[in-house]
């Protein structure tokens, strides 16, 4: 685990589930469906340790969406699910206008509009919150290891890693999905600043 401070710790988990809120209302909006979204859990940890966390909790293949973003804090943002869990979201958000026999024409497609919408309004709620401006790139879809996104070793040690676990729930069914930004030590230090300012203004 990194440590930050726990005022700033405190801020960060506050603004992650007020961002992961209006992430689940865009996507409600978007795809028409009542999509819930649990109540995150935000960790800040190292790279190695957020590749073991996904393998322990992801048995098999990962559907990924990752996503550049640009700004005052920078990296890659990723929604990660269970393949198997994916297919599931998948059949309950198309429903009946897609024949079973068909659903995985629409994988790519369908979880990259999720992705889209979800990393997007996330991204953006944090932008508003912190009053700076991050642009972000269209997102791609992949059934990579997460540690596959990554070709350089250097890289990864001076990475940090935001994990924040966080549940679709859709007609009562419980789908795991995972929510990451990968940034590196000098954006942590961005980031903790542009949080120190907004903790100053709701004080």
């Amino acid at each position: 685990m990194i440590d930050i401070p726990e005022l700033t710790f405190d801020a960060l988990t506050e603004l992650v589930s007020l961002s992961i809120n209006r992430s689940a209302n865009a996507l409600n909006e978007m795809i028409g469906h009542e999509i819930t979204l649990s109540v995150p859990k935000v960790e800040i940890m190292e790279f190695e340790m957020a590749q073991t966390n996904l393998r322990d909790r992801i048995d098999g293949d990962m559907a990924t969406i990752c996503q550049d973003f640009n700004g005052p804090i920078e990296g890659k943002s990723f929604l990660i699910l269970p393949a198997k869990n994916s297919l599931e979201l998948i059949t309950l958000i198309l429903g009946d206008d897609v024949p079973a026999e068909e659903i995985l024409d629409y994988e790519e497609e369908t979880l990259v509009e999720v992705g889209n919408i979800l990393l997007n309004a996330f991204l953006g709620s944090l932008s508003n919150e912190l009053r700076v401006t991050i642009s972000s790139e269209i997102p791609t879809f992949s059934k990579l290891d997460f540690n596959e996104h990554f070709g350089d070793e250097d890289i990864r040690k001076h990475t940090v890693i935001m994990f924040v676990h966080v549940d679709f729930v859709v007609e009562d069914v419980q789908i795991p999905g995972y929510l990451i930004l990968v940034i590196n030590v000098i954006a942590l230090q961005s980031f903790i600043f542009l949080i120190d300012k907004y903790i100053e203004r709701m004080s």
